[in-house]
C-alpha cells in the first residue's frame, strides 16, 4: 500500500495543513523536505537551493502555494514539486506519485469471517471525505454520517488491529453476534459506552482485503474540542457552558467502562480527547428521545505509563471539574469518586459515591 500522490476522489477540499517528515540537507549547497498536506492527504516535496534547512519556512511555503492554487483555480493543485531560491523565486514540476509519496510498507489484511467478524466495505464507496485531523475523516457512508480512521503510516498498522480486535472481544463476549448488525452495534454503545466499528475498510473488497482503515459511526466532538470552543470559552477560564456535562453523564461513562473491565478489555488511553458529546438522538418510531451521552474512541495504542483505565477516568473527571460550574453537592460527588477510582479503582464504590438516590 502506498499513499495517493494525488488528490482522492470523493474527497472536499481543506485548507491545508503541512508537515515536514523528513529532509536532506548538502551543507551550503541545498536542502529538500519530504512534505506531507495532512488535510488533504497528499504529499509533496520541497527542494530549496540553500544549505540552511528550516522545516517551518519549507511547510509554510509549501501551505501557501497549495492554498493560493487552490482559491485562485478552484482546482486541487497540478504539482507535487515546489523548487524555490533563496531569492523568492520559484519552480513546479511533477513526478510520478510513488516518487513523491512515502510508501507503506507493512500490510494488514482483514476477512469478515467467524461468529464475531465486523463487516467489510470497499474505500470507494466512502463520498465526501473532509479532515477531522491526524488521520481521521468525517464522511458519508450508506446515507450515514461517519468517521473513517485510516491507516497513514506504518506506525498505525498496530493501533488500528487493537481497534478491530477490541470491537471483535466485545461481540464476542457478549454474544451480540447473534444480533443484526446494527442492534449488536447499538448495544454495544449503550452497554460499554463505546463508540462500535460500522465495517473495516479495505481496498478492493474479495480481492486482497488489504485494510486502509476503519469505518465508525460519527460521535460528535471530543471533550477537549468543547472546552475550547465553548461558547463562554476564553484561554483562562472555563464555564459550565464550556463541557455542558452532568454528573448524570459522567456516571453513566463511568458504569460503561466497569462493564469493559468486567469483560476483560481494556481501552488504554481514556482521557478529555478520546471522549466524545453525543448528539441528541430522536427516535421517532419508539417514541423517545436520548440525551447526550459520554462515549469512548481510540481503542489504538496503549498511551506510556498508563496506570489503569479507572486511573484515567479519575483523572478525566478531575480535568471536567476544572471546566464546569456545578452545584456544591455535585462538585463534592465528583471528587470523591474521581479520588475512588484513582486510588483503589473500585467501579462500584465510585458509582455509588455519584448516584442520585445518594443525594439528600
Amino acid at each position: 500500500m502506498s499513499h495517493l500522490g494525488k488528490m482522492e476522489s470523493n474527497r472536499i477540499w481543506h485548507e491545508p495543513e503541512v508537515v515536514i517528515y523528513s529532509g536532506i540537507i548538502t551543507p551550503g549547497v541545498c536542502c529538500s523536505g519530504q512534505a506531507y498536506d495532512l488535510a488533504n492527504r497528499r504529499w509533496y516535496q520541497i527542494n530549496v537551493n540553500s544549505g540552511v534547512y528550516d522545516e517551518e519556512w519549507m511547510a509554510d511555503t509549501v501551505e501557501n502555494h497549495i492554498s493560493t492554487y487552490y482559491h485562485d483555480s478552484g482546482k486541487q493543485t497540478p504539482f507535487n514539486v515546489i523548487n524555490a531560491t533563496v531569492n523568492g523565486s520559484l519552480k513546479f514540476d511533477t513526478k510520478p506519485d510513488h516518487a513523491i509519496a512515502r510508501p507503506i510498507r507493512e500490510k494488514l489484511q482483514y476477512y469478515s469471517e467467524g461468529k464475531s467478524a465486523i463487516p467489510v466495505t470497499s474505500f470507494d464507496r466512502l463520498v465526501d471525505k473532509v479532515s477531522l485531523g491526524r488521520a481521521v475523516d468525517k464522511c458519508r457512508w450508506n446515507d450515514q454520517d461517519c468517521a473513517f480512521k485510516r491507516i497513514e503510516f506504518d506506525c498505525d498498522i498496530k493501533a488500528i488491529d487493537r481497534e478491530i480486535k477490541s470491537r471483535e472481544r466485545l461481540l464476542e463476549v457478549t454474544d451480540l453476534h447473534c444480533l443484526a448488525n446494527e442492534d449488536a452495534n447499538q448495544i454495544m454503545e449503550h452497554r460499554f459506552n463505546v463508540i462500535p466499528i460500522l465495517a473495516v475498510v479495505v481496498i478492493e473488497q474479495d480481492v486482497n482485503n488489504e485494510v486502509m482503515g476503519i469505518l465508525m459511526p460519527f460521535g460528535g466532538p471530543s471533550l477537549e474540542s468543547l472546552s475550547v470552543s465553548g461558547p463562554n470559552s476564553t484561554a483562562s477560564t472555563f464555564s459550565s457552558e464550556d463541557l455542558e456535562i452532568t454528573r448524570g453523564q459522567l456516571r453513566d461513562l463511568a458504569r460503561g467502562v466497569r462493564e469493559l473491565a468486567q469483560v476483560g478489555v481494556v481501552h488504554g488511553d481514556i482521557n478529555e480527547r478520546n471522549t466524545l458529546k453525543k448528539p441528541h438522538e430522536v427516535n421517532a418510531a419508539e417514541g423517545y428521545q436520548e440525551q447526550n451521552r459520554l462515549v469512548l474512541v481510540d481503542f489504538g495504542d496503549v498511551a506510556p505509563e498508563y496506570k489503569s483505565d479507572a486511573f484515567a477516568l479519575g483523572e478525566l473527571f478531575i480535568w471536567c471539574k476544572e471546566r464546569s460550574s456545578w452545584g456544591v453537592s455535585d462538585l463534592r460527588k465528583i471528587e470523591d469518586a474521581a479520588q475512588v477510582l484513582k486510588e483503589n479503582g473500585d467501579f462500584d464504590r465510585a458509582l455509588s459515591v455519584l448516584d442520585d438516590e445518594k443525594d439528600t
